[in-house]
């Protein structure tokens, strides 16, 4: 069985019973809470360290001290004992190379634009991306990619151009495909898809492409595309440590300028706030204001300073001075662990699979359904 057999197997079986059996049964959210405002998402999940918003989602709990046992009193006195001083062992730090961080991090940006073909129904739409496999891997936004669904498919689905760019200014160069994308995140907001400012919380808002072509008819693929590692080791709840973040933020352009103008942008940030979307797992941090507290940010990377992905912008708060801006990321650990419930596999094993043959099980397979998801809500609304 391939690494999606378990789950094309309950998908296959749910389409005998209709699209809707599916959605419910196999990608029902762990729990139902009201929409929000994009530019306000997250402000009712508690934070790890109070509970002074919705109780929806639990915190983290914190772990008692253990008393230490009594320590007898040795029968020699210690002024006694003759023993050689032990050495201190020598810790050398490596200060982060924050420089070469930022300049692979960079290279490794992707801009996701997709424009209407018809002019009628979206504006143009970018988002952000990085490559985490040197064979063209993209990691970014559910609620990014969810417009690459609407390139194909047939004439009610064939709506939007969407390319990814890369360089400063931003300029196309790759097509691509969708590799996955979370079908829970897609059956929780696609009644969205319209929505200027999209109501939702970040959970399960993922997704993975992979390049497949060239703009240029007369160009080839690279041998091998710039990335950053995915993080394995998971994020201490209490770091203090300095972050990388980096992205094609696109929140003071219009249309014309996003197309033309859109260069990518970098900044330092610390973790100010940390959340849980389960029980007590750090899922997701707030960053702080800087350059990426915009739109078009999502999708964008968060470096540690080993030059690893530790986190993915998903949202951001976009209002007011930029100090009072927060930019929040799911951590790479959760984004794999909802990745491992859905797609059934490791997203750490994404670096040995057989790129070709997952994207056209997802493709043929999968995506078909998920698409009518969001032809349904434009045809309902009369586009």
């Amino acid at each position: 069985m391939t690494l999606f057999g378990k789950l094309l197997v309950l998908f296959l079986l749910a389409l005998a019973g209709g699209v809707g059996t599916l959605v419910v049964k196999n990608f029902q959210p762990r729990n139902a809470s009201p929409a929000l405002v994009y530019s306000d998402v997250l402000e009712n999940i508690r934070t790890i360290e109070s509970a002074t918003t919705s109780s929806e989602i639990s915190e983290t709990p914190t772990t008692t001290p253990t008393a230490l046992p009594p320590v007898s009193k040795p029968e020699t006195p210690i002024s006694a004992i003759k023993l050689p001083l032990p050495i201190p062992p020598v810790v050398s730090v490596i200060e982060p190379d924050w420089n070469k961080i930022n300049e692979q991090t960079r290279a490794a940006l992707a801009n996701i634009l997709c424009v209407s073909k018809n002019g009628d129904i979206f504006k143009p739409l970018s988002g952000s991306g990085v490559f985490i496999d040197p064979r063209g891997v993209i990691l970014t936004n559910a609620h990014v990619a969810q417009y690459m669904l609407l390139t194909g498919g047939g004439e009610a689905s064939d709506l939007l151009d969407c390319t990814v760019r890369i360089g400063n200014p931003a300029e196309n160069r790759y097509r691509a495909d969708i590799l996955f994308i979370s079908p829970r995140w897609i059956t929780d907001n696609a009644k969205n898809l319209l929505e200027e400012s999209p109501k939702e919380r970040g959970e399960n808002d993922y997704a993975l492409l992979v390049v497949t072509d060239t703009t240029n008819p007369d160009g080839q693929l690279p041998s091998s595309f710039p990335f950053i590692s995915l993080r394995e080791k998971l994020l201490d709840v209490g770091t203090k440590d300095a972050f990388l973040v980096a992205g094609y933020p696109a929140g003071f352009l219009g249309g014309i300028a996003v197309q033309r103008a859109l260069y990518s942008a970098s900044a330092f940030a610390t973790i100010q706030s940390r959340y849980t979307l389960g029980e007590s797992t750090l899922d997701m941090v707030g960053l702080g204001g800087n350059l990426l507290a915009q739109k078009g940010a999502s999708g964008g990377a968060v470096v540690d300073g080993a030059g690893e992905l530790a986190g993915l912008i998903t949202t951001a708060i976009v209002e007011g001075a930029t100090d009072a801006r927060d930019v929040r990321a799911l951590t790479t650990d959760y984004i794999a662990r909802a990745f491992k419930e859905e797609a059934g596999f490791s997203l750490y094993e994404i670096k040995n699979a057989d790129l070709a043959s997952l994207s056209q099980q997802f493709n043929t397979q999968i995506a078909p359904a998920l698409r009518k998801k969001l032809t349904d809500v434009i045809h309902k609304t009369g586009n």
